[in-house]
């Protein structure tokens, strides 16, 4: 042997070597268990606390307790940036990959560190809360981060597989979903509006066009633009300066503005001629340039803003500024203004006594609006369902506020379809009977994809189930000014409507259906979005089916999603399409 080493002293030494090895590695190994084990804990205790804390926020929210929110916003920013702290410890990234409850402690990390991040976001807005400075830009600012913050949060914890987890760590992730679905479409409108409330705050005078879309005669924005009112905002306040009704231009000739010749296609030489189809392109820097060019042809002041906004934004700002009286004696509530607005004063008045009740509710209500206490979180919390829905629009003079406005849900139509992902498909509807028929139309969407081609991309279905909700003797029951008198093509009592989908860039349009039989479509690329256009007509009490079927741009199993023009009545969601590959 070597050295004159016997072999067996030599094997010895080396296992003696091992052991030693091995037991400072169950050592460390043991210890850094411990110690993860403690973090684990404390970790634990913070996002107790914090859960704690949010839950007396929501409270102090619902009792309307500034002192009580700003003190428990900050315990629970606090709290969840001590988890976040505790889970940054590196030990946790090598136990995250330990079998049995190595997914656990992944979760736990990722749940501390999320809400973490998200809690270091809103500092600056618990420090606004804690010194009654929240007015609506500093907490625009604020929450425009927290917001995304909270959207980085809520996708790494839907990435979480809870059904491998042990069931308090499983809850604890599943409660936290919860808590991010219900704040994030206010955290996100909070955001949203910040720029609006930038602009309404600026030092120099501004001039807002507000649009006040008419759902009960549909347009691909929401409705006619039935209503418009010039607003000058300074420092903070906001004063009316004139109104005007639809009925106050007349119809052209020529388009008020250029129109592409995509929307000719589709609808036909009806935009820009008429006002009440400024809202029908899905580009809302085009309606506003069609609504600015009508309100100054008029005369009006050329705007620096415009809003475009629907009946349903009135029933949110109702549920904040509480019932107000009208000119005519009565009080509208949030309750019944969809019925006031949309119903009663075509069923009970004529055009012109329409046309002052809806300028009247409209100022007053803004006027309660732009006079109430600025309340950043109430008013985020009562816009977020409109403001998801596509009913509040706004396009900005200014080309910063403006880049903020067309990058979010204000951007209108096409930019939600945009921010709704590569596979979003938008179906927008637009009246053709010249009345108020839009309230007796029910819809029913469905979307559905199935592989059925060599290729691997995808076949997916877009089903609608029309139906008029319209008396059997609509023709004779209801007024004309609802029936639209039969002016446009369609029959008296009938609703007539043009029903477009617009498919993800790429997208090809391989067949569409209505009631089972083979139809011609108009097709167009507008805005970037391949669209189909087709009109469907429903009598009193009929039922029409109309499928769109189309093959997905790239290869792989597609999971589409649906957006729709704002409704009076909302479309019901069915069950996905079955899609047969015969």
């Amino acid at each position: 042997m070597p050295d004159g080493i016997p072999l067996r002293r030599r094997e010895g030494g080396g296992l003696r070597i091992l052991l030693i090895g091995c037991a400072v590695l169950l050592t460390v190994v043991a210890a850094a268990f411990i110690w993860l084990g403690l973090r684990v804990v404390t970790a634990a205790t913070h996002l107790d606390a914090a859960r704690d804390a949010g839950e007396r926020a929501a409270q102090a929210v619902a009792a309307d307790d500034p002192a009580g929110l700003a003190d428990a916003a900050g315990t629970l920013t606090r709290e969840l940036a001590a988890a976040r702290e505790v889970a940054a410890d590196p030990t946790w990234a090598v136990a995250g990959l330990a079998p049995v409850l190595g997914g656990d402690l992944a979760a736990v990390q990722t749940l501390a560190g999320a809400l973490g991040a998200a809690a270091v976001s809103a500092e600056p807005l618990v420090d606004a809360l804690r010194t009654g400075g929240l007015q609506p830009a500093t907490a625009g600012a604020a929450m425009a981060p927290l917001a995304a913050q909270a959207a980085r949060a809520d996708a790494l914890l839907r990435g979480i597989d809870t059904g491998t987890l042990l069931p308090p760590v499983a809850g604890a992730v599943e409660r936290t979903r919860s808590l991010l679905h219900e704040a994030l479409p206010t955290l996100q409108t909070a955001a949203a509006l910040a720029p609006l409330a930038s602009v309404a705050e600026g030092d120099a005078p501004v001039t807002v066009l507000v649009m006040i879309q008419n759902n009960a005669e549909l347009r691909t924005g929401g409705g006619i633009t039935g209503s418009f009112l010039q607003l000058t905002a300074h420092d903070g306040t906001f004063t009316l300066d004139a109104q005007a009704s639809s009925a106050d231009f007349a119809a052209r000739s020529t388009p008020v503005a250029p129109v592409p010749d995509a929307l000719t296609a589709l609808y036909g030489d009806v935009v820009g001629r008429f006002v009440q189809n400024a809202s029908m392109p899905t580009d809302f820097t085009l309606t506003a340039r069609l609504a600015a060019a009508w309100w100054t042809q008029r005369g009006g002041a050329a705007p620096d803003l415009v809003l475009s906004v629907d009946p349903m934004v009135l029933v949110a700002a109702l549920r904040v500024v509480g019932p107000v009286d009208l000119g005519d004696g009565t009080t509208i509530t949030a309750d019944d203004a969809l019925t006031r607005l949309l119903v009663d004063p075509y069923r009970t008045l004529d055009t012109d006594g329409q046309t002052r009740f809806m300028q009247d509710a409209a100022a007053r209500v803004f006027a309660r609006m732009v006079a109430a206490p600025p309340d950043p979180l109430a008013w985020g919390a009562a816009l977020a369902g409109p403001v998801s829905d596509g009913r509040v629009s706004a396009w900005s003079a200014d080309p910063q506020v403006q880049s903020a406005l067309a990058a979010s849900a204000l951007g209108g139509p096409a930019a939600r379809h945009r921010l709704a992902g590569d596979e979003a498909y938008a179906v927008s509807f637009n009246d053709g009977t010249g009345g108020k028929m839009g309230v007796y139309l029910d819809v029913g969407l469905q979307v559905g994809a199935a592989q059925c081609r060599a290729d691997g991309r995808a076949d997916v279905i877009v089903r609608l189930t029309m139906t008029s909700t319209a008396p059997l003797d609509a023709a004779t029951s209801l007024p004309g000014d609802v029936t639209g008198r039969g002016m446009f093509g369609t029959g008296v009592g009938d609703i007539g409507t043009t029903v477009a989908v617009a498919a993800p860039p790429g997208t090809l349009l391989s067949s569409v259906t209505k009631a089972g039989a083979p139809v011609v479509v108009a097709q167009a690329d507008e805005g970037g979005f391949p669209t189909s256009a087709l009109r469907v007509n429903l009598s009193p009490q009929e039922r029409n089916v109309v499928e769109f079927r189309f093959v997905a741009a790239s290869p792989g199993a597609a999971a589409p999603v649906l957006l729709h023009t704002p409704m009076a009545t909302t479309p019901r969601p069915g069950a996905a399409v079955p899609v047969s590959c015969g």
